[in-house]
C-alpha cells in the first residue's frame, strides 16, 4: 500500500544578489541585512543571469557605475526573476536603498510565493501548500 504523500513544496530563503558592489559596499549590505535574516550573495557579470535564475532573488543590487554601463540589461533581469532593483553608489547610499527595498518587501511577506501557487504570478503571495505540507508531515510523526 502507497503512502499518500504530498508533493514537497520548495521554496527559496529570501536573498539580495549582489553585482560589482565594492568591498565597502558589500559589507555594509551585509550588516543592513543581517537582522532582517535576508541572506546576501555575490554574483559578477558573467553569472548574473544564472544565479538571477536559480536563486530568485528579492532584491538585485548593482553598482550605480556598474548600472550606467547597461541599465536596460539590469531591467531586464530584475523583471524576468521578479526581484526588486537596486542601485548603490556609494555604502551609505546602500543602507538606505536596502531599507527602503526590504520594508517594502517585509510588508507583504518574507518569502515569495512557493513557484507552484496559483497566485505565484500575481502580487498576492500564498503559503497555504506550505502550510498543507508542513501540517500533514507533523502529522505523520
Amino acid at each position: 500500500m502507497a503512502l499518500d504523500r504530498p508533493t514537497p513544496v520548495s521554496f527559496h530563503a529570501p536573498m539580495v544578489l549582489a553585482v560589482g558592489l565594492p568591498p565597502d559596499t558589500l559589507s555594509r549590505a551585509g550588516v543592513v541585512l543581517g537582522p532582517s535574516g535576508v541572506a546576501l550573495r555575490e554574483t559578477n557579470l558573467l553569472d548574473l543571469r544564472s544565479d538571477s535564475a536559480q536563486y530568485r532573488p528579492l532584491v538585485l543590487l548593482v553598482d550605480a557605475e556598474l548600472y550606467d554601463f547597461d541599465p536596460e540589461a539590469f531591467d531586464m533581469v530584475a523583471k524576468d526573476v521578479g526581484a526588486k532593483l537596486g542601485i548603490a553608489g556609494s555604502p551609505r547610499e546602500c543602507e538606505v536603498t536596502l531599507g527602503q527595498l526590504i520594508a517594502a518587501v517585509t510588508r507583504k511577506s518574507v518569502f515569495p510565493p512557493p513557484p507552484s501557487s496559483a497566485d505565484a504570478a500575481t502580487d498576492k503571495w500564498d503559503f497555504s501548500e506550505v502550510v498543507a505540507a508542513v501540517a500533514a508531515a507533523e502529522g505523520r510523526e
